[in-house]
């Protein structure tokens, strides 16, 4: 199966149904797939199957015949951040070896001015001038099918541990990663989806996920609170997928209480855990259930899942379950293992190695990366996990993330947790920082909330101290960090991580 049988299959059993809205633009399943079509086929009178077509833009509909349209003409979709300075992302059209690079058109003049270090790319076409005019002129009829293991999705990492990776997903990988979603995700036939992250990053691929089930998919240009509040009641959304600290701000929203939002039902979210004081709140106030779903780039798409049963039981109590990145989902294999690739004893800490049809290919370009990614057919996560008695595996934290302070190892997740439990702490990032004396130490950076003073905290509450003193009352000794900054905001990526990578630059220069 290819992914854009996805639309060839909803358009032939509801072709009338709205697959996507936009603004005031409503596209039906039939619609999308004479788009999806002649996207393809306008593409292959510029470049040949196998071929790399970066785009560089922001949400909007063209962007998800794209997601459709390059893979069906047997390319290669190269996703381009365009929060990335203009000469990063020539260095990855550079890298992806593209031959069309399409962009809207704010960005044009800039990447024309970089033409010279994109020497591959032939075509720069304007989202906003030729490309709907090349488009339009080709046929809607189904183009050649490429093979199911050939190159779909070229995703460039979002470089929190180091550079950017390209990996590349194949229809086979992303397929597997879209059915092994549908059988275990809640989608009602009526289910009607917003889309709010950028769609330049790999979560996109849950626009696939609701298309698969034939549902209606609304895409925000950009996310706001009262643009998100607003559509919600406009287009009677039921379930929509947001990050924690999104849902943490949303509910700090003026006049949230009384805003219309009956329909919705559900929201998944990811990219790190959700505080329990903000699951229950989202509960009350937002009347729905929440789910997460946890995976990465190079597993295109989510393994882990975490349910709406399991999340009504730790608002009822059952705290624990919040730490958890949930159950290893159907169509996945995975083992916890030590250094040496042993599996652990059951409940103890290891890397988590993977192997399913949904692992990527390999890394672009990146023989040597690739080799060292895998070990016996098994992809290397970095994440150290632990798996409970119920099958709930935790993230204990990224290997790249463990701090060692004197010898003991502090896994940074566990000190981010009981920071979140302080009362004027909306946000908090904890890493490792040189130390002369002991390798390490811990340090910790934190956004407060709007309000220092929120629910039981005083303005006093709120200084480096007295929050390094509540984290002394929860953690031993070496755990506890030795500095706390306040900051206005965390560095994130576009799905939502923190970049630690970018915490530890800045802190080790200002130390």
């Amino acid at each position: 199966m290819l992914i854009n049988d996805i639309v060839e299959y909803a358009a032939r059993k509801h072709p009338e149904r709205t697959a996507v809205l936009f603004e005031d633009e409503a596209i039906t399943f039939a619609g999308l797939r004479d788009r999806v079509r002649r996207t393809a086929n306008a593409l292959r009178t510029l470049a040949e199957p196998g071929d790399r077509v970066a785009v560089l833009s922001g949400n909007r509909p063209e962007y998800l015949d794209l997601y459709y349209g390059v893979p069906a003409a047997g390319m290669a979709l190269t996703f381009l951040n365009h929060r990335l300075h203009p000469s990063e992302i020539a260095g990855l059209v550079d890298h992806a070896q593209a031959s069309v690079l399409i962009v809207s058109g704010e960005y044009r003049e800039a990447m024309e001015r970089l033409k010279d270090d994109m020497p591959t790319v032939k075509a720069v076409l304007d989202l906003d001038g030729d490309f709907p005019e090349l488009v339009a002129q080709a046929p809607a009829t189904e183009p050649p099918r490429p093979g199911e293991d050939s190159i779909a999705w070229l995703v460039y990492t979002s470089g929190t541990t180091g550079s950017p990776k390209g990996v590349t997903l194949s229809h086979r990988n992303l397929v597997t990663g879209i059915i092994s979603s549908v059988a275990t995700w809640d989608i009602p036939d009526a289910t009607r989806f917003l889309f709010c992250f950028p769609m330049c990053h790999v979560g996109g691929y849950t626009v696939l996920v609701f298309h698969m089930r034939a549902a209606t998919v609304g895409i925000v240009r950009s996310y706001d609170n009262d643009t998100f509040l607003r559509l919600v009641s406009e287009w009677k959304i039921t379930q929509t997928g947001l990050a924690p600290t999104m849902i943490a701000f949303l509910l700090s929203h003026p006049g949230i209480e009384d805003r219309d939002l009956g329909t919705l039902e559900a929201i998944g979210y990811g990219a790190s855990a959700i505080p329990a004081e903000v699951l229950r709140r989202g509960m009350d106030v937002l009347g729905c259930d929440f789910y997460q779903g946890m995976g990465m780039s190079e597993l295109g798409g989510n393994i882990l899942h975490f349910g709406i049963e399991e999340h009504r039981r730790a608002a009822a109590g059952e705290t624990h379950l919040l730490a958890a990145a949930g159950r290893v989902m159907d169509l996945a294999d995975i083992r916890i293992v030590d250094a040496d690739l042993n599996d652990v004893p059951p409940g103890e800490p290891g890397e988590m190695i993977v192997r399913c049809d949904q692992v990527m290919r390999g890394y672009w370009r990146e023989p040597e990366l690739t080799e060292l990614a895998f070990a016996d057919g098994w992809f290397r996560t970095g994440d150290v996990v632990r798996q409970d008695e119920e099958g709930m595996v935790y993230i204990v934290d990224r290997i790249k993330d463990m701090i060692i302070t004197g010898g003991e190892n502090v896994a940074s997740r566990e000190v981010e947790q009981v920071l979140y439990r302080h009362p004027a702490v909306a946000d908090a990032a904890v890493f490792g920082v040189p130390d002369p004396r002991w390798g390490e130490s811990v340090r910790a950076a934190v956004v407060l909330k709007r309000d220092a003073a929120a629910e039981d905290a005083t303005p006093e509450d709120a200084t480096p101290e007295q929050i390094i003193a509540f984290a002394r009352e929860h953690l031993g000794g070496y755990k506890v960090p030795r500095r706390v900054d306040i900051v206005s905001e965390l560095p994130r990526n576009v799905a939502g991580k923190v970049l630690k990578r970018d915490l530890r630059t800045l802190y080790r220069e200002v130390s």
